[in-house]
C-alpha cells in the first residue's frame, strides 16, 4: 500500500512538472503587447474650445464610448448639429459622430496607417475632411503632411487631395498615414506605403511624455441648402502609449 502511495505521487509530480514546463514553454512564444490610450478629454476640451470661440455652445461637442454601427465600441467625438445659428440649440438636424482607430491593445509591432471613421446622421448637412489642412504629429510635435493612400497612385504627393465628403446618412471609413511614407515601386513607379506611419516599439521606449502621437482632422460642415450655419473645426485626436504586462497563460505560475 505505501509503494502503491509513493508511486503515485511520483507520478503527480512527474505531471506537475511537465505541465509547468509547458507554460513556461507558452508564456516565452508570447508577445508581448502595447496599448494606444485615447485621450479624449484633451479631445474634448479643444474642440470646446473652438465652439465657443465661433459663438456655440461648448455642449455641442461630446465624447461617446459605444457609436452607432458601423463604429467601434472605442472613443469617439460626437458634434450635435443645430438647425441653425440663430435658432433654439434644443431644436437639432442630427449629429456628426467621428472616431479614429486603433485603440486599445495590440502587438508590438508598426502601424502602416490609422484609420478615420466618421458618421453623418444629420438630416441637411454636408460634412468634408479636408486632408491637406489636416495633420500628424509624434513626440515633440514635429508636423506631417496626411495622406490617404489609394491604390495605384502614379500621381506626385505635392499635387492637392480631394475633399472627403459625407451626406447625410453616409459613412466614411478610410486609411491614412504621413506622406513620408510613401515610396515608388521600382518596376511599376506607383506609390505605396513602404515605412510605418507609427514605430510602436520605437515610442514604447521613450519617456512616458514622449511616448504619444496626434492625428488633427479639419472638419468642414455645409448645409445642402447652402444657407445657414457652416462651421470650420479641427478634432485633435491625440494619443498616447503604453506596454502592457505579458500575462502567464496558467495562473500563479510565477509563485
Amino acid at each position: 500500500m505505501e509503494i502503491d502511495i509513493l508511486l503515485l505521487t511520483i507520478y503527480l509530480i512527474c505531471i506537475g512538472y511537465v505541465v509547468y514546463q509547458m507554460a513556461l514553454s507558452l508564456e516565452s512564444q508570447l508577445e508581448d503587447k502595447a496599448k494606444i490610450v485615447p485621450e479624449p478629454e484633451l479631445w474634448l476640451a479643444a474642440l470646446q474650445d473652438q465652439l465657443t470661440r465661433q459663438g456655440l455652445p461648448g455642449e455641442m461637442a461630446t465624447v461617446v464610448g459605444t457609436g452607432p454601427p458601423p463604429l467601434k465600441p472605442a472613443p469617439s467625438l460626437c458634434l450635435a448639429i443645430p438647425r441653425s445659428r440663430s435658432a433654439d440649440q434644443s431644436e437639432q438636424d442630427g449629429q456628426v459622430i467621428v472616431q479614429v482607430l486603433p485603440q486599445g491593445a495590440l502587438p508590438i509591432q508598426p502601424l502602416k496607417t490609422l484609420t478615420v471613421q466618421v458618421v453623418n446622421q444629420t438630416r441637411s448637412f454636408q460634412v468634408g475632411v479636408d486632408w491637406d489642412r489636416s495633420s500628424f504629429t509624434l513626440m515633440t510635435n514635429q508636423v506631417r503632411r496626411v495622406m490617404r493612400p489609394i491604390p495605384g497612385m502614379r500621381l506626385d504627393l505635392a499635387l492637392p487631395q480631394v475633399i472627403s465628403t459625407i451626406n447625410p446618412n453616409q459613412f466614411l471609413s478610410t486609411p491614412v498615414t504621413s506622406e513620408e511614407t510613401f515610396g515608388r515601386d521600382p518596376n511599376t513607379q506607383v506609390l505605396q506605403v513602404v515605412a510605418p506611419l507609427v514605430d510602436v516599439g520605437q515610442l514604447l521606449a521613450l519617456p512616458p511624455p514622449l511616448s504619444v502621437y496626434s492625428l488633427d482632422l479639419v472638419l468642414q460642415l455645409t448645409p445642402l441648402t447652402g444657407r445657414g450655419l457652416r462651421l470650420n473645426l479641427l478634432l485633435p485626436f491625440r494619443f498616447r502609449l503604453e506596454r502592457l504586462p505579458t500575462k502567464s497563460p496558467i495562473p500563479y505560475v510565477h509563485l
